[in-house]
């Protein structure tokens, strides 16, 4: 296969359209690896049960959304509903008709586009997917693909829940994700500050903003995640304000939003299916629905990492294997006694604990630690891509 060099001028490489959406060299090999002559790369922006919108480079530089079907052979290798595109994903597309083109040529096609491979994900926000965990199968749903932040939004007043925060944090941690607590609807806090210092005592060490997104409050705060190229996922629960959110930050209206009602400010789901946006200043935003469950589908370390005052005290336990009930010599216990740790927080992490045992039980751990250390180990060495697709950039507008 051709390799892909990003700016270079040549028949084969007119794509730093796709530059603006995160496209690297990392992911140009990726795709050289899997493509054939006239395949192209497109990112998945828009999924809605089964159908596909990509967007790929066109034959004059620019680029163009395509609605997209999987392919037979691809349907055929999907294991689990975890293997299927997700939003944020890069796909190799194949057309009927294509005139021309290489393994990552741009050419004008015609006829249906088909998906017949993802690229590698250099991360993956992922739950499990809704149903009875003692009836139906077990398996990762994938919410958005090579992200590199997760806003969580929760807004204050009734829809503020400590234990739900900590389990979008679990997520976030299992997938290598950054993640911003963003706490919406600012005008409902009675006492900010210490809403503010609540949050802070459930997100240890992560960013917080507190904001009035039709105001426009506190939303430079969030400024520094909005990077050219960068991938943000707006994360929560219906009507926490997440479509609301978005259309601040992009400063028009790109989401339909909805009325809250009154007795419970609750919304309903204006946003329902994920969706991919371009803010002007360059950063990319995935919108979801409002999520009804959040089931864990993550390692026990990722959240033993969200408890971290637990899970340091674990470590003075005169036991190795203490289970921080009644064994003697239990640190965590001790702590809990003495009001170091929270009762809240120290139930709140048993129960996350016994919930990523019980899924263990009902899938495959050897198999979901062995994808999700791959996925880490990209993401680690893509790291420098990022400052290299900016010099590549740079030299190709000189």
């Amino acid at each position: 296969m051709q390799h892909v060099e990003i700016g270079r001028e040549n028949e084969h490489s007119n794509i730093e359209a796709l530059l603006a959406f995160g496209f690297d060299e990392g992911f140009a090999r990726a795709f050289a690896s899997l493509a054939e002559p006239g395949d192209l790369p497109a990112r998945i922006v828009e999924v809605r049960r089964g159908r596909y919108s990509a967007l790929r480079a066109d034959a004059a530089g620019g680029l163009v959304e395509v609605e997209a079907l999987l392919s037979g052979a691809f349907m055929n290798r999907a294991e689990t509903g975890g293997d299927f595109p997700a939003v944020g994903d890069w796909a190799v597309l194949r057309q009927a008709g294509a005139a021309g083109g290489g393994a990552a040529g741009v050419a004008e096609v015609s006829g249906p586009a088909l998906i017949t491979a993802v690229l590698p994900r250099r991360s993956a926000f992922a739950r499990k997917a809704p149903g009875e965990t003692g009836r139906d199968k077990v398996e990762a749903q994938v919410l958005a693909a090579n992200v590199d932040s997760a806003f969580i939004v929760i807004a204050a007043g009734r829809d503020w829940n400590p234990r739900r925060l900590e389990r979008y944090l679990a997520l976030a941690e299992e997938a290598g994700v950054r993640a911003v607590v963003v706490i919406t609807k600012a005008d409902l806090a009675e006492n900010p500050e210490a809403l503010l210092e609540e949050a802070a005592s459930t997100a240890l060490g992560v960013e917080r903003a507190l904001v009035c997104a039709p105001e426009g409050r506190g939303l430079e705060s969030l400024a520094e995640r909005l990077a050219p190229g960068k991938t943000i996922v707006l994360l929560g629960s219906s009507g926490a304000g997440k479509s609301t959110l978005l259309n601040a930050l992009a400063g028009r209206a790109l989401a339909p939003t909805g009325e809250v009602r009154a007795d419970d400010e609750r919304g309903r789901h204006t946003t329902t299916h994920r969706q991919l946006y371009r803010l002007s200043g360059g950063a990319l935003v995935i919108d979801t629905p409002g999520l009804r469950e959040v089931q864990l589908w993550a390692e026990e370390e990722s959240v033993d990492a969200v408890f971290e005052e637990i899970e340091e005290r674990a470590t003075r336990c005169r036991f190795r294997d203490c289970r921080h009930e009644n064994e003697p010599g239990c640190a965590v216990r001790a702590a809990l006694e003495a009001g170091d740790i929270d009762l809240g927080r120290y139930e709140s992490w048993r129960k996350l604990r016994r919930e990523v045992a019980y899924l263990d039980s009902r899938s495959d751990p050897a198999a979901r630690r062995a994808e999700a250390e791959r996925w880490k180990a990209i993401n680690k060495s893509m790291r420098g891509y990022s400052k290299e697709r900016r010099s590549i950039a740079g030299k190709s507008r000189d």
